[in-house]
C-alpha cells in the first residue's frame, strides 16, 4: 500500500512538473520550491506553487509550456498559483505580489482567455490575447496594455483597457478610467522588466541634436501648466561659457544629486532619499542633458529624461524628452561652479480629453 501511495505521488508530481523554464536572467534571483530557497539559474524547470524573487538590478524571464512569457524586473515577487496545460484542460493563474512585470500570453490566453488570470496586490487581470506591462506595489498598481485587451478588476469594479492604455488601481478603489499612455512612457515601463533591454543611460552630451530629441506627444489646449520653460533672460553677464569652462577646468562636467522636495498630484510627496538626479553639461556647445528619477509616496517610479541649454550667466533650463510635458531650470553656483541646483514642473496628460491628470513639481540639488 505504501509503495502504491509513493507511486501515485510520483505520477501526480510528474503531471505538474516542468511546466515552465527560466530562459533568461540578468543579475540574481531566488527560487522558492517546496519551502526551500535556492539560486535561480537559466535552464531551471518550474513547478506549480514555485515562487521567484528578483534582487536589485536584476531581471528574469520565464517561458511556459504553452509559450506564455513572463518577465520580471528588479525586486519583484512572482508565484505560480495554478498551471494546467494538457489535452483535457488548460488553466493559468499567476500572482505578482510586487515589482515590475511583463506578460505575453501564449496558447492558453488565446484558446481559453477566461482561464488565464494574473493577480496583483490590488487587482485581478483577465486577458483577451495580449501583452501586459505593470508595476505592482502594496498601495497601488500601474497596469498597461501594449497589445490586445485586458480587463482589470477588484472588489470595486472593472475596467476594459485596450492597447496603448493604462489604468491605476489603489486598494479599495475603482480602477481609474483607462488613459492613453505616451509611447515613450510605455517603453520606459516595458524596459523595467524586459530582459532584452537595459536602463536608458544619460544621453551623450556631445552627440545630442534636435533630431535625437523626442517630441512630446501631448498637445494640450491648456498650455499654462505644461508650457515649456522659457530661457532665463540674461540680466547680468557675469561670465561666458568659456569662463565657466575655465573655472570648472573641463569642457564637460557631470553633476549628481537628489530631489530635495516635491510632490505629485496622484501620489503625494516625492521620496527624496530614493531619488537620483544626473545632469551632464557641455560648455562648448552650451547643452545640458540628464535624467531625473524619483518615487512618490505610493512607490510609483518616475523617470524623466531631459535636454536643454546652459548659458554664459551660469543659468540653464531644460525640457522633458520622455513623454512628460514641462521642464525645469537652474543655476550653476558655488566655488568652481561645483553645484547645479534648480526646480522642475512636469505633467502627465490625457491626450483625448486634453486634460492634465498628474502634476509633478519639485526642487533638486546636485554637485560635481
Amino acid at each position: 500500500m505504501k509503495n502504491i501511495l509513493i507511486l501515485l505521488s510520483l505520477i501526480t508530481s510528474s503531471l505538474f512538473a516542468n511546466i515552465g523554464e527560466i530562459t533568461a536572467l540578468r543579475g540574481k534571483a531566488t527560487l522558492v520550491h517546496d519551502g526551500v530557497s535556492s539560486d535561480a539559474k537559466v535552464g531551471t524547470s518550474l513547478d506549480v506553487h514555485d515562487e521567484l524573487k528578483t534582487q536589485t538590478k536584476s531581471k528574469l524571464q520565464i517561458v511556459f509550456k504553452d509559450k506564455t512569457v513572463i518577465s520580471l524586473g528588479q525586486k519583484s515577487h512572482f508565484k505560480i498559483d495554478e498551471y494546467i496545460y494538457n489535452d483535457k484542460k488548460v488553466s493559468a493563474k499567476f500572482a505578482i505580489k510586487k515589482g515590475f512585470f511583463k506578460s505575453i500570453t501564449g496558447r492558453i490566453g488565446k484558446i481559453a482567455p477566461k482561464r488565464f488570470k494574473i493577480k496583483t496586490a490590488n487587482a485581478t487581470i483577465g486577458v483577451r490575447g495580449t501583452t501586459i506591462i505593470g508595476e505592482v506595489t502594496t498601495k497601488r498598481d500601474i497596469i498597461a496594455c501594449s497589445r490586445g485587451e485586458i480587463v482589470v478588476s477588484n472588489s470595486q469594479g472593472s475596467r476594459l483597457v485596450t492597447a496603448g492604455e493604462r489604468t491605476i488601481v489603489q486598494s479599495m478603489k475603482m480602477p481609474t478610467t483607462p488613459q492613453k499612455v505616451n509611447r515613450v512612457i510605455l517603453n520606459q515601463l516595458n524596459s523595467k522588466s524586459d530582459t532584452t533591454t537595459q536602463e536608458a543611460p544619460i544621453p551623450n552630451i556631445e552627440s545630442s541634436t534636435k533630431k535625437d530629441e523626442v517630441k512630446n506627444d501631448v498637445d494640450l489646449k491648456d498650455q499654462k501648466s505644461a508650457k515649456k520653460f522659457e530661457p532665463w533672460v540674461d540680466t547680468k553677464k557675469r561670465d561666458t561659457l568659456e569662463d565657466i569652462e575655465r573655472v570648472v577646468g573641463s569642457k564637460t562636467a557631470t553633476y549628481r544629486g537628489k530631489v530635495v522636495e516635491g510632490s505629485t498630484t496622484l501620489g503625494g510627496k516625492i521620496d527624496k532619499e530614493s531619488s537620483d538626479v544626473r545632469l551632464g553639461f557641455d560648455f562648448g556647445t552650451g547643452r545640458v542633458n540628464g535624467d531625473l528619477k524619483f518615487k512618490d509616496e505610493t512607490n510609483i517610479d518616475y523617470d524623466v529624461e531631459v535636454s536643454g541649454k546652459v548659458r554664459g550667466d551660469a543659468t540653464f533650463d531644460f525640457n522633458s524628452k520622455s513623454g512628460y510635458g514641462g521642464g525645469g531650470k537652474g543655476e550653476l553656483s558655488g566655488e568652481k561652479f561645483k553645484k547645479a541646483n534648480g526646480d522642475f514642473s512636469f505633467v502627465e496628460a490625457d491626450e483625448k480629453a486634453k486634460k492634465i491628470f498628474n502634476k509633478i513639481d519639485g526642487k533638486f540639488e546636485t554637485s560635481r
